[in-house]
């Protein structure tokens, strides 16, 4: 069948055709491309939406090391609710919730044989988990001890999703080449807090004084809140305007005299 050209009338506006264009940029095959436009622009925007809450989180928990921590450890009851701390739990569950549909998404997009997708999935679990224990830390529903090994099992798989996405030299097609690194430095980040929870979280219910005189478990605290609250924020939103601004280039066709994106 031969398409034809319908003639133009008079009043009509003219539609200037453009060539069809990849939604990410420098993607690889052209069987990648027609999946990433399906909920792209939506993850961007829950990926930046969840950088800005985990940088309104690294402010709240710099105010609650210095007005509310101090008193915290002296007293050494460490199920106590106290504004900041709890406001600072419950922002990082926060962000967590707002990154499942970028899991969902990357697990989508990835190529069948890559390691996209299964870290989608494995993203989507240490999110999940993530985001309910964060709630019951700063609802204090489960003592400290055991909640803070639930939690550094779900931060554990939470940085093995993010140095799966941006290790691999692949990565920076879908991410950008800044986001990437910043994903490496934020799996990092995550990996060292779940240790530290999951190790020091029941020492820290029995004394913690004591863990926090311990130069190698504070390093480790130190490298795991830089990456959580400064590194994740950065990959997050570097990404979701990368797959905004890709998404907004993809429209085929637009009338003559208005912009095509």
């Amino acid at each position: 069948m031969v398409a034809t050209r319908r003639p133009y009338t008079p009043g009509q506006p003219k539609l200037r055709h453009y060539p069809p264009q990849k939604s990410v940029d420098a993607v690889g095959s052209g069987e990648q491309d027609a999946r990433m436009t399906i909920g792209q622009r939506t993850a961007g925007r829950f990926a930046i939406a969840s950088g800005i809450v985990t940088l309104a989180a690294a402010v709240v928990l710099l105010i609650f090391f210095a007005v509310e921590a101090p008193a915290l450890v002296e007293s050494g009851d460490v199920d106590r609710i106290t504004v900041f701390g709890s406001a600072n739990d419950a922002l990082i569950a926060v962000s967590l919730m707002l990154l499942l549909p970028v899991a969902a998404f990357v697990a989508r997009v990835g190529e069948p044989r890559r390691l996209q997708p299964v870290a989608g999935f494995v993203g989507l679990a240490g999110l999940g988990m993530g985001t309910i224990f964060m709630f019951t830390t700063a609802l204090r529903v489960i003592d400290y001890g055991t909640n803070s090994i639930l939690i550094g099992v779900a931060f554990a798989t939470v940085g093995a999703w993010l140095l799966a996405l941006n290790v691999p030299v692949g990565a920076t097609e879908l991410f950008g080449r800044g986001a990437r690194w910043a994903g490496v430095l934020a799996g990092l980040g995550f990996l060292s807090t779940g240790v530290f929870a999951a190790i020091a979280g029941p020492s820290a219910t029995a004394d913690p004084t004591t863990l926090l005189s311990s130069p190698l478990l504070v390093a480790v605290l130190g490298l795991g809140m830089a990456g959580l609250h400064l590194a994740t924020p950065v990959w997050a939103i570097l990404s979701g305007r990368r797959w905004v601004a890709a998404d907004k280039r993809s429209a085929p066709m637009a009338p003559v005299g208005q912009s095509g994106g």
